[in-house]
């Protein structure tokens, strides 16, 4: 009967055993067809062990290779080509042939009883017979396999590409990977590499430079600001598609050029990673941090004051990139013409009044003084806002301050009449057109009241029909600036034109400073400045020889303190002066004779005294004792802020000397506790740190304390007697010294000189109100002002070191007058700071010592 007919009974190990017949089969057949594939491989890797194919020509090379490759192929087909694999039936016969066992149990196992399945006695028999076949199943095993290679290869030539093979690998010095990579590896050149040529380029106003993005420098971190433009070229010869340009995933492909050039151009907005993808790969990347463009900000400095007919706006600006321009906005403070002058798509009526700016400054700290007395609004309430722009159109508010806009103070009535109806004009011109129409008839209708002037009787009767018959804007307007000419005209005459004139050639040139103009617009306007004071002072001089006119402005300068009279050379001198600074690139200190030019002539009687003529020496009087004893006043109080510096500077040094020797004794103290800590405690925490000589020191240090404190009391009670206001800044520096009494008598330098830095701040800022006070009664002349101003240089312009900012006497005379912005002054006193902070910590002595000789410096 055929066994696969049969059912084959399962015995322990049987399948492995059948599956090592079955291998043993397989390798006998296939490893003599192996042996020359192997043998043929062997001899290929020992060539490359041996670097044969080192230095052929890359062509030649794959032709070797491919040549090889057919061989090898050709070799194996015809080797294999009659090869099969075992039949199952052959591996169970193999088994058994190795076994030595007879009968074939294997089949036997697996047969079937033919007939007589119905007979018992035949099927007990049957059965029997295979149970004693199945146990001889356990005495079957495996022999090895016989390829019979020695048969086939009687000269044992199959050993040499193994021997070839160990040879190479062995002169190679072991495995080498690179080589048999070269082996499979034609040396053709390789491929021209992609060549970038990229950069960002900030935006001009950011004043930042270009950016060069290497291709070598992975992963850099790039910042960048916002709107920076990413430019630049590839040369990919071999790229079969343009480049691309990933930003955040992004991409933007770029443009062809010529054969194997490309150029780029993308803005750059935001994103975190830019990447260069070219042949299908990635060629760089860069990290990107894009610096974004804040709105500029600005605010006021200080509350807005009135110098007389002028309004003087302190205000501070900054951006991250530069302030490229400031404005200023006036509006009338609840005025009805929003309702009912305007339309509805009409805005109120606005005051833009653009203040020049230097450049594209990080920080803007200026002055803005004007005379708005010309304006309809003076007089009256109104609000000031600030605006900031930069390069990208960006604008930044103030807050919104409120005053009243000083207005001019006429001595003639009638001006004064005429001033009291544009005033009413403008708060509400619907319900009071018609009124100021009748009050300017009933003012034409006396023409002794405005000397018979011609000029004004005829712009009255103009001006009052006009109002009557039309209430448009355009002619409210008109009326406005009629009754303004036609009151500057009684109160000035025909010199107010060239007091304007002069006004505004001053402004001109003091913005244009500002700016940073050019030489030739400063000479420019410099020679306008001449010209119009020129001018000014012929036409004062015409009027004097009216003696109407002479007589009444003699009047005036009997009211009017006689040290203000300037002379023409005073004013020469003055211009002469300013002139001078500006070429010599002081444009600052210019800028401040130019203020103070314009405050003599709105506080002093001009052309009183002519040219070349002296004034009298009895013309000083009471007020120059005055301004005398005023001086003498700020000398003392110097005096007293640079003692108080020196006490400070000792109390410092003190507190960081006793500082030290608390550590010193506290490390003395922790070893002397080994072994005596019952009998001698810590002698480094002896009285909190205080040597025996802590105490006198302290004492002497507090009496000197006490006595400055007297000395300010005396200096303050002078004050009173004196009539003077009292700064409150003065009063806290007293305090402060009780303070600082205190400290040194518990024996603590370090909160001693808390309290006497701030007596020290609360005196110099008590001199520089002073200084105030004193500009604010009027000096006695240009001497006296120039006086007064070096006063409040020295107060106010003393750097929290202790040091003057400019050529004062007590510093070193560079040649230079230096005025330092506040935002200079606060960099100083935050240096300062920060000094006293470090030395009054736990550093190395050194170090402390460097601090100490700063401190004493400054």
């Amino acid at each position: 009967m055929d066994a696969s007919q049969t059912t084959m009974i399962q015995a322990p190990g049987l399948g492995r055993k059948i599956g090592l017949a079955w291998a043993a089969l397989a390798w006998e057949g296939l490893w003599p067809r192996a042996v020359p594939l192997v043998a043929f491989a062997a001899l290929f890797i020992a060539a490359a062990h041996l670097d044969l194919f080192a230095g052929l020509d890359p062509w030649l090379h794959t032709g070797l290779l491919v040549v090889l490759a057919l061989a090898l192929g050709a070799l194996g087909w015809w080797r294999l080509r009659d090869f099969a694999w075992p039949a199952r039936e052959t591996a169970i016969r193999r088994l058994e042939r190795d076994s030595g066992v007879p009968h074939r149990p294997l089949v036997a196992v697996q047969d079937r009883l033919a007939a007589g399945e119905n007979d018992s006695m035949a099927a007990a028999l049957w059965e029997a017979h295979r149970r004693r076949e199945a146990e001889r199943l356990a005495g079957l095993s495996n022999k090895p396999a016989r390829p019979g290679l020695a048969v086939l290869d009687t000269w044992a030539l199959r050993f040499v590409p193994i021997l070839a093979l160990v040879v190479a690998i062995v002169s190679a010095g072991g495995w080498r990977s690179e080589r048999m990579a070269a082996a499979f590896t034609p040396a053709f050149p390789p491929p021209p590499p992609v060549v970038a040529n990229l950069w960002i380029a900030p935006p001009a106003y950011t004043g930042k430079p270009p950016i060069y993005l290497d291709m070598a420098e992975h992963d850099k971190l790039l910042r960048v600001p916002v709107g920076s433009k990413l430019a630049g070229f590839v040369d990919d010869v071999r790229g079969r598609r343009p480049p691309q340009l990933m930003v955040d995933g992004k991409g933007t492909e770029f443009a062809t050029v010529g054969k194997g050039k490309y150029q780029v151009e993308q803005l750059i907005t935001e994103g975190k990673q830019i990447t260069l993808q070219a042949r299908g790969d990635e060629q760089a990347r860069w990290k990107l941090h894009v610096i974004p463009d804040l709105a500029p900000t600005i605010e006021f400095a200080k509350p807005i004051g009135v110098d007389k007919w002028s309004t003087k706006i302190e205000y501070i600006a900054g951006d991250d990139f530069g302030v490229t321009g400031v404005q200023l906005q006036v509006r009338l403070h609840g005025s009805v013409l929003g309702d009912d002058m305007f339309g509805d798509d009409e805005e109120p009526e606005v005051l833009r009044v653009d203040l020049p700016v230097a450049g594209n400054a990080k920080k803007v700290a200026d002055t803005f003084v004007r005379d708005l007395t010309s304006h309809p609004w003076a007089g009256l309430k109104v609000t000031v806002m600030l605006f900031a722009s930069d390069a990208l159109g960006q604008k930044g508010r103030s807050s919104v301050e409120t005053f009243l806009l000083p207005e001019r103070v006429f001595n003639d009535p009638t001006a004064r009449a005429l001033i009291v109806l544009r005033k009413a004009l403008t708060r509400d011109p619907k319900a009071f057109r018609i009124d100021v129409a009748d009050g300017m008839r009933l003012i034409h209708a006396k023409p002794e009241s405005y000397r018979n002037d011609g000029v004004v009787q005829l712009g009255l009767r103009i001006g009052a029909a006009r109002l009557a018959q039309n209430g448009d804007k355009p002619t409210i307007t008109d009326t406005q600036k009629l009754l303004w000419d036609l009151a500057m005209r009684l109160e000035s005459g025909a010199t107010s034109d060239a007091e304007r004139a002069l006004e505004q050639a001053r402004q001109e040139l003091r913005d244009a400073m500002q700016r940073q103009a050019g030489d030739e617009e400063i000479e420019r306007l410099i020679q306008q400045l001449y010209s119009a004071m020129d001018r000014w002072q012929k036409e004062l001089a015409e009027k004097m020889k009216d003696p109407e006119e002479r007589r009444r402005m003699m009047e005036q300068a009997e009211k009017m303190d006689p040290n203000n009279t300037i002379t023409g050379d005073d004013l020469q001198k003055m211009l002469d002066k300013i002139r001078e600074m500006a070429k010599n690139g002081q444009r600052e200190e210019a800028k401040r004779l130019l203020e103070e030019l314009r405050k003599m002539m709105e506080n002093a009687t001009p052309m009183m005294a002519g040219p070349n003529q002296q004034r009298q020496p009895g013309q000083r009087g009471q007020q120059g004792q005055g301004n005398q004893q005023g001086r003498e006043m700020m000398n003392q109080l110097d005096r007293l802020s640079r003692r108080q510096n020196q006490l400070l500077g000792e109390s410092e040094r003190e507190g960081r000397q006793q500082q030290g020797r608390q550590g010193q004794q506290g490390q003395r103290g922790q070893q002397g506790q080994q072994g005596q800590q019952g009998q001698q405690g810590q002698p480094g925490q002896q009285g909190q740190g205080q040597q025996p000589g802590d105490g006198q020191w302290g004492e002497g240090q507090r009496g000197q304390q006490e006595g400055l404190r007297r000395q300010l009391g005396e200096f303050m009670n002078k004050l009173d007697e004196n009539g003077m206001p009292m700064p409150e800044s003065l009063g806290r520096a007293e305090r402060s010294m009780r303070e600082a009494e205190e400290a040194l008598r518990r024996g603590d330098p370090r909160e001693a000189s808390r309290s006497q830095r701030r007596a020290l701040d609360n005196l110099q800022q008590g001199m520089g109100d002073m200084a105030e006070q004193m500009r604010n009664r009027g000096p006695g002349n240009g001497q006296d002002l120039a006086e007064i101003e070096e006063r409040e240089r020295r107060s106010e312009d003393r750097d929290p070191l202790g040091r003057s900012d400019g050529n004062y006497g007590d510093a070193v005379d560079t040649g230079v007058d230096k005025v330092p912005l506040e935002l200079e002054r606060q960099r100083s006193r935050e240096i300062l700071d920060e000094l006293r902070r470090r030395a009054g910590e736990q550093r190395p002595k050194d170090e402390l010592d460097y601090i100490d000789r700063l401190l004493k410096t400054y």
